[in-house]
């Protein structure tokens, strides 16, 4: 769960600033990228962990209202994972503070492997470290593509998890060289997301550079969850990878037109509009 504070500038230490707004609303990196799929007419199902807390319920609550199927345990007297979000008005760029309980992490022999291998794609954090390595070993055995949203690398099996990826998407605060990352773990493909520059990505060695939309930035916090959502989207239509790069662009420029990561979320004839109109709303 989000707390998002927008603010005139950033603080400066040691000084007391008002907040223009402050909002709570549902997060997170894998639950908004499947929340995207939802909106866009896909079925997907979560698989998570939260705690007995009222972010927790929340959380929960926010999911079933965008039809996921929910696999989620409630851990007792957990606190469930949130973010304190600064938010510069005017700029839209996002600073984020974030805690997550360790006993949230989701226990690999609590896993179901008809749970992962009915999908058609997994989509994984790589935070839940041993569960996301045996999802991918299940997916990778039942010739399910996978694609990831890696930020760090959290422990020895995120090295292991990544080797079985097909499709790597990372900020550029993770890596900036697609071709160091496609030789150190064999993905065909590697994406790195550069926000308004665009993205770069290294499809079984060529490079393609894509360019963002143009538009008026009012937040920027899970822009590259939702760009994942849209890609996998894209990735189920059998499209060219041009087109589901070109697609899950203006997906998520359309998300940060409004504040908070999931509120801008569009439908898909929303999306086609957009782009009928080439890229302005």
């Amino acid at each position: 769960m989000d707390t998002i504070c927008v603010v005139p500038a950033f603080p400066r230490p040691n000084t007391k600033i008002a907040m223009r707004q402050v909002r709570v609303e549902p997060g997170g990196q894998v639950a908004t990228a499947l929340t995207t799929c939802a909106r866009l007419g896909l079925t997907a199902r979560y698989i998570g962990s939260v705690g007995t807390d009222s972010w927790g319920k929340a959380q929960l609550a926010s999911l079933r209202e965008e039809n996921l199927e929910v696999n989620v345990r409630e851990v007792e007297g957990t606190a469930s994972q949130i973010a304190i979000i600064l938010i510069e008005e005017g700029i839209g760029e996002r600073t984020i503070l974030w805690r997550r309980d360790p006993a949230l992490q989701y226990p690999p022999d609590e896993l179901q492997r008809e749970q992962i291998t009915s999908g058609k794609i997994l989509h994984l954090d790589g935070c839940d470290s041993a569960a996301a390595l045996q999802a991918a070993r299940w997916a990778r055995d039942a010739g399910m593509p996978i694609v990831i949203d890696i930020d760090e690398i959290y422990d020895d099996s995120t090295n292991d998890l990544l080797r079985l990826v097909d499709y790597l998407i990372a900020s550029c605060d993770f890596a900036e060289d697609p071709w160091e990352i496609a030789d150190r773990y064999g993905c065909p493909v590697v994406g790195i997301t550069r926000g308004a520059e665009g993205a770069l990505f290294l499809n079984r060695g060529k490079l393609m550079q894509s360019s963002a939309f143009k538009v008026p930035v009012a937040d920027t916090t899970g822009a590259g969850d939702v760009f994942h959502g849209a890609f996998i989207y894209g990735l189920l239509q059998n499209w060219s990878l041009e087109d589901v790069i070109r697609f899950a662009h203006a997906v998520a420029a359309m998300k940060c037109m409004r504040i908070g990561a999931r509120r801008g979320i569009p439908t898909l004839s929303d999306v086609r509009e957009f782009l009928t109109k080439g890229g302005h709303e």
